[in-house]
């Protein structure tokens, strides 16, 4: 009997433990998994606040993702073969158009409180819709105000107005060799996408396929979603904007100076496009035993250019600072000058060495006209809807008669609208397509 109380007795502790340990085990559904805490700030006085960090929070808040929509029209040929239209005037005139949707994407930085913002022209070029993405995530719908191609510029306008913050410019004349840089942008929506280097060329002309433009050369790397965004260096201030535009250089990324930008800003907001100042001179390529070089073939009677005492014959040697061998070149670094910009040439004559100040000024009247006919010898005579060619001095390739069709892909319709265009486009190679006896055909010409 006594076996069986004790027995009962080790029974109830056992269970009565368990019990215990049941009461005393916190409930899984109550329990709180514990919270992450926020990375905390490095004191003051840390080396974690390096330049490169403080120049980038000057900043960021100020560069902006870029998201555009364009519409993209083929043209599908009577055997299947698709281009862009415009490209192939057989699939124009005998197939069918397709049109579908696609995005792009791109960096910018807001340079006016209004909403003004700077990026690369090639980011926007065709859009239909533009959106922009700032730090905290808000979106906006923009406009295009304007650009040049050429240059690779555009502005853009938040359409919601508002205050937004805005970079500090600095001075990309004053960029250094050797001088730490941060190449900036907001690809993707992902906020601040960051890469440093340092100044390898302060003036580095490049051909990027549509003329040689001047850029600074830097060892920050420049992805295609960066394009548009700034080039800062460690005060926080805009020195560059950075394109991705030059696809096979490995470790190399250039940026378009910020003067050029700050040159052209104040006519694309009042025209919505460049006006390049007149220098009151005309030149051509020359190749010789010494190579390429321009050489004045005409000094117009008037100009600033004749009053510093240019002279048909002179050797360009440099144009503000910079050597200059093809028209195309020349007028690419023309391109960012307004009237009323100031320019310095250097010539050469003989033996002897001459330097000079011109201040540019506006185009003659139909400038545009007068260079197909002082270069080419190019007449025009309108006719119904088009224009005529009444005299040439190409005959070889472009004969009287001939009907203009259109100047690239633009259709020209009057003698205005082909002035307007020339000038547009000076410095530039240009398509000129033409009709002749049943046939379309296209001639090449440097402006």
């Amino acid at each position: 009997m006594k076996k069986i109380f004790l027995f009962l007795a080790m029974i109830l502790m056992i269970f009565g433990c368990g019990e215990e340990k049941k009461q005393n085990k916190p409930s899984q559904q109550n329990q709180t998994p514990p919270q992450a805490e926020a990375p905390a700030q490095p004191k003051a006085g840390s080396n974690r606040y390096s330049p490169v960090v403080d120049a980038v929070k000057k900043i960021e808040n100020s560069v902006v993702n870029i998201r555009t929509e364009k519409l993209v029209r083929t043209s599908v040929g009577p055997f299947g073969r698709e281009t862009i239209h415009g490209e192939n005037y057989m699939n124009d005139f005998f197939g069918y158009d397709r049109t579908y949707k696609t995005q792009s994407l791109g960096s910018g930085f807001i340079v006016r409180t209004d909403g003004t913002i700077i990026t690369n022209y090639h980011v926007i070029e065709s859009a239909t819709k533009i959106y922009v993405i700032t730090t905290d995530n808000k979106s906006y719908e923009a406009r295009l105000v304007g650009g040049d191609k050429i240059l690779d510029i555009a502005v853009l306008k938040i359409i919601s107005g508002g205050k937004f913050p805005a970079v500090k410019i600095g001075n990309s004349d004053g960029a250094m060799l050797g001088e730490t840089v941060i190449a900036m942008g907001n690809p993707y929506g992902l906020n601040s996408s960051i890469t440093t280097g340092v100044v390898s060329s302060v003036k580095r002309i490049i051909n990027i396929g549509n003329g040689y433009s001047l850029y600074i050369q830097t060892d920050a790397l420049i992805n295609p979603g960066n394009s548009g965004g700034p080039l800062i260096n460690l005060d926080g201030e805009v020195i560059g904007i950075n394109s991705a535009v030059v696809q096979e250089a490995q470790g190399i990324g250039f940026s378009i100076p910020i003067n050029t930008a700050i040159r052209i800003l104040p006519e694309i907001l009042k025209t919505g496009k460049v006006t390049a100042g007149y220098m009151g001179f005309s030149a051509r390529e020359l190749k010789d035993k010494d190579g390429i070089s321009l050489v004045v073939t005409r000094v117009e009677k008037a100009s600033n250019a004749e009053k510093i005492g240019m002279r048909t014959g002179d050797r360009i040697l440099q144009v503000n600072g910079l050597p200059v061998s093809s028209i195309l070149a020349m007028s690419n670094m023309l391109r960012s000058y307004p009237p009323s910009s100031v320019v310095q040439v250097v010539v050469q004559r003989g033996s002897k060495t001459f330097k000079g100040q011109i201040l540019l000024t506006e185009y003659p009247d139909n400038y545009g006209i007068s260079v197909l006919r002082n270069t080419y010898g190019l007449t025009f005579t309108p006719k119904d809807d088009y224009l005529v060619i009444s005299s040439t001095g190409i005959s070889e390739t472009v004969q009287e008669g001939d009907v203009l069709v259109a100047m690239n892909d633009t259709e020209i319709k009057d003698i205005n609208h082909l002035n307007s265009y020339i000038m547009d486009n000076m410095g530039t190679e240009i398509m000129m397509t033409l009709y002749r006896y049943g046939q379309l055909f296209r001639v090449k010409f440097q402006l």
